[in-house]
């Protein structure tokens, strides 16, 4: 049991660098465009970039799992965002800096297909739902990495330096944290790869709910403070509050929500989850003031965030043992065309100055989610197998 602790907070460790990392960087987006005089919109086509080149990484993550484990392939995609966070901090010009992006979406990718790659294999050993949890390391890790770059900024830490201290501490948490890691070959190399051993009806199923929260998602953390500001006439310190609000909501919802698997199964959290997400999204469009719509995205992030999770979750018990990797792979691209279509819709609404209407595309998608609750019941069935 001890060593299962162990690989529980090593696991959990590879959450936190993926959530570290990310906002360390995306936080400091603001330097980054200073340095190399970057437009809004250039900053955003390299966003996109990185969101397209993600789906790539996964895609690579299922193969290393495939033929060697999931293990190897976590451990490498860590060591990657290490490596594109110190190239993104050093490179001197913007092509370099654009290629320094490429080399950290492929990480992401390959972190976010590794880390729940892992994830489940964990739960599975543990015997009940914990993949929540994991999530709400990197939410809270997200949280530190902001801190940071408020705090380098502060103080004047020059770029490169800040990310180069951010990479080191993910490339030492790795050599501590990997040997723990599950290490689990599965199958044959190229027997999933080549479609023959991967059913793609979860796949697709879950797929989508992913793909539905993390649109609804990019949009909330990309325009919720805009909103606030241009919409609602909020100051520009009460204005990031909708994103504190979202953050808090979902770091409830992620740590708290094993506990509510548990009791009452994945499936009805799913439902519950999704009609307070609705709720939320409700007041957030209908939101007469700031405050209204402070506690509309903190009820939002409440509901919604553990979705992801749970499709996780209920995949790993939906795919033959054979597939598990490359399914998760596979799935998680929907994780960056949430990403991209969600970004781009609500992004379209809002810059037609139309902010309020912008928030009506997350409420008009999310109840699709409904429509699938019955397929969650998998979730229940995967954390009674053991690995």
């Amino acid at each position: 049991m001890t060593s299962l602790r162990r690989t529980r907070a090593s696991v959990a460790a590879g959450f936190a660098l993926q959530g570290l990392v990310f906002a360390a960087i995306v936080t400091q987006a603001p330097r980054i465009k200073d340095k190399f005089d970057i437009g809004d919109g250039g900053l955003t086509g390299i966003l996109v970039l990185v969101a397209v080149v993600s789906g790539v990484g996964s895609v690579l993550a299922g193969l290393v799992a495939e033929r060697r484990t999931s293990a190897a392939a976590f451990r490498l995609a860590l060591v990657t965002i290490g490596l594109g966070a110190l190239l993104v901090g050093v490179a001197p010009t913007l092509p370099l800096v654009v290629a320094a992006f490429v080399v950290y979406g492929l990480g992401v990718g390959a972190v976010d297909a590794g880390m729940n790659m892992q994830g489940v294999r964990v739960q599975q050993a543990y015997g009940r739902s914990i993949m929540a949890s994991f999530h709400g390391m990197w939410s809270i890790a997200g949280i530190a990495g902001a801190l940071f770059a408020a705090g380098v900024a502060e103080i004047e830490l020059p770029l490169g330096l800040s990310l180069a201290v951010i990479a080191a501490i993910t490339w030492a948490t790795v050599v501590v944290a990997s040997p723990h890691f599950i290490r689990v070959k599965e199958h044959d190399p190229g027997l999933s790869a080549a479609g023959l051993d991967l059913p793609w009806r979860p796949v697709l199923v879950f797929g989508l709910v992913v793909l539905l929260f993390y649109a609804a998602d990019t949009g909330i953390l990309t325009w919720s403070s805009v909103y606030l500001e241009d919409a609602l006439d909020a100051g520009t310190s009460v204005a990031p509050l909708a994103y504190g609000a979202y953050q808090a909501g979902a770091l409830l919802s992620r740590f708290g929500g094993d506990f509510v698997v548990r009791s009452i199964g994945a499936r009805k959290v799913v439902v519950m989850g999704t009609v307070v997400g609705v709720v939320g999204l409700a007041v957030v469009v209908t939101a007469v003031s700031p405050a209204m719509a402070i506690g509309g995205f903190f009820v939002t992030g409440l509901g919604l965030a553990i979705l992801a999770p749970l499709s996780f979750a209920a995949l790993a018990g939906a795919v033959p043992a054979a597939s598990l990797d490359v399914a998760i792979a596979r799935m998680n691209i929907a994780n960056y065309v949430g990403a991209i279509l969600g970004g781009g819709l609500i992004g379209a609404a809002a810059s037609a100055d139309h902010l309020r209407w912008a928030f009506v595309i997350p409420l008009a998608l999310i109840p699709l989610v409904l429509v699938l609750g019955r397929s969650f019941r998998t979730a229940d069935a995967a954390r009674l197998d053991a690995v």
